[in-house]
């Protein structure tokens, strides 16, 4: 996993420019309790910046292993915004709308990515709704590799 104090988010890119902000962007998404900031603030921020209208970037890749964290905290547990933000990362991935997985990167990657498979596939009989649902089994087969039924689930067919 990518430190945040890392010099390598300068060098990765991200929908705004340089991957810089994305870790304080990251720290905050979890934990943000401040009246300042919003935590869908937050989450409408890093969406932007890592998988705006389905395209994703390098940054968006260092990103991911940290999404899963945040999903495992008790808060974000059946919370489908990292989940779904992991799944449609790795979907602009399998459809080949962003750039590859940087070297260094990938066994991080890969990793989480399988992590939050089985975050979404374990969060999907805790659905409170037909949108969580859609929401957490869509990302399930994304982070499977099933391009196809995700995109069904995810847009509604």
């Amino acid at each position: 996993m990518l430190a945040f104090s890392s010099d390598r988010w300068r060098q990765l890119h991200q929908a705004r420019g340089t991957g810089r902000d994305v870790p304080g962007l990251l720290a905050h998404a979890p934990v943000e309790r401040r009246p300042s900031h919003r935590p869908d603030t937050i989450w409408f921020e890093l969406w932007s910046s890592l998988c705006p209208n389905g395209v994703t970037y390098s940054a968006s890749y260092a990103a991911v292993p940290h999404l899963v964290r945040i999903a495992k905290l008790p808060a974000f547990r059946f919370r489908s915004d990292p989940l779904v933000l992991i799944a449609c990362i790795e979907l602009a991935r399998l459809e080949h709308r962003g750039p590859l997985i940087p070297e260094d990167l990938e066994v991080a990657y890969k990793a989480a990515v399988a992590e939050a498979r089985e975050l979404a596939e374990a969060a999907v009989s805790h659905a409170w709704d037909d949108e969580s649902w859609a929401a957490f089994k869509g990302s399930a087969a994304a982070l499977r590799g099933d391009a196809v039924q995700a995109r069904a689930i995810f847009e509604g067919r």
